[in-house]
């Protein structure tokens, strides 16, 4: 949570050309008007992109109010035996000329998601349940799907899907690590009343090589946990490594040796048939391995088995036998003069 000083726009950092497109979208849709959804993975700032949204907005003056699927939250008040379109109309009252978050609005109800869609089509009426509230919801990157398996209405879908968001994971928009992670070791050193320490570039390489599957609520908590554990004014490469997870470099294809990738592979094979009786796996891996082989160096040669076989170091009659063991039937080709030779011979 952010202190009460402490805006939430200085916390959207855009310069990748992804979070960029957020900004904008944000700029366009901050108009405290019709109904924004904000979709992403869980962890990206989701609600970080709400509260920027009201903080641009003409609504700036009034209430953000956030509410969990079930119309419950800090600013709400609880009253015991309610039911949650209770709870919906006190979280809309609550937020009367402001904004109201709903988050998590594929977990909402089916009775919660027609009071919301009448809500919204409702608030600029004279009738006597009508709120002008600015509703913003967030969602999961497959509410697509939630909503052809009727979970979403379609209905309250579409009152959302003009002004959609989608916030990128942290993973693919490496560009705004180091900038976003200063601002929060600055943000929790002001918490302890501390002088911001520095960061070492190494430091700032191994926090792009990482590939952070909790998005930035994942990066906020390492930089609390850096700075508890870190006392000196410099954040150094050592620093990081002892906190992140240790994670495999991921590799191209191509960058590996042919050995390294055959280890890769068969490493990842013998860990599938852990705990299962194997009797014959050198006989497998070399069929694996011959099979892909014999299929590129025929196709190499147009079929020629002569030439393959020259090309493969074998005996013609040798290669002919392990393609029939392979169950590889070759087509029958014109022979050639090498072939018709041999075959008189």
């Amino acid at each position: 949570m952010l202190r009460s000083e402490v805006r939430a726009d200085d916390f959207l950092v855009a310069q990748s050309k992804s979070m960029k497109a957020v900004a904008a979208q944000v700029a366009e849709y901050a108009d405290g008007d019709a109904p924004v959804l904000i979709t992403g993975e869980h962890g990206t700032g989701r609600e970080l992109v709400a509260r920027v949204l009201h903080q641009k907005g003409p609504r700036k003056g009034s209430r953000f109010v956030a509410v969990r699927p079930t119309f419950e939250g800090a600013d709400i008040p609880h009253a015991a035996g309610d039911d949650a379109c209770e709870r919906a109309h006190r979280a809309l009252r609550a937020a009367s000329g402001g904004t109201l978050l709903v988050k998590d609005v594929s977990d909402l109800s089916g009775a919660s998601q027609k009071t919301l869609k009448r809500a919204i089509r409702d608030r600029r009426s004279a009738t006597p349940d009508a709120h002008d509230v600015h509703v913003v919801a967030t969602a999961d990157i497959d509410v697509d799907r939630a909503v052809e398996a009727k979970i979403v209405s379609k209905d309250l879908y579409d009152l959302f899907a003009a002004r959609r968001i989608e916030v990128p994971p942290l993973r693919d928009r490496v560009e705004d690590l180091p900038p976003l992670f200063e601002r929060w070791i600055k943000h929790y050193s002001a918490e302890v009343d501390r002088t911001k320490p520095t960061v070492s570039s190494r430091a700032h390489e191994r926090l792009a090589a990482y590939p952070w599957p909790g998005n930035v609520a994942e990066l906020k908590s390492f930089a609390r946990r850096l700075l508890v554990r870190v006392s000196r004014s410099r954040i150094e490469a050592g620093d990081v490594d002892e906190i992140l997870p240790k994670v495999a470099a991921r590799v191209p294809l191509e960058d590996l040796a042919f050995e390294e990738m055959v280890k890769s592979k068969l490493a990842g094979l013998l860990a599938r048939i852990d705990g299962y009786p194997v009797h014959d796996l050198y006989e497998k891996v070399l069929a694996r391995v011959e099979r892909p082989l014999f299929d590129l160096v025929l196709a190499h040669t147009g079929g020629n088995q002569l030439k393959a076989a020259e090309i493969l170091g074998l005996n013609r009659n040798t290669l002919r036998k392990k393609l029939a063991e392979l169950g590889m039937k070759q087509k029958k080709q014109k022979p050639g003069r090498e072939d018709r030779a041999l075959d008189e011979a």
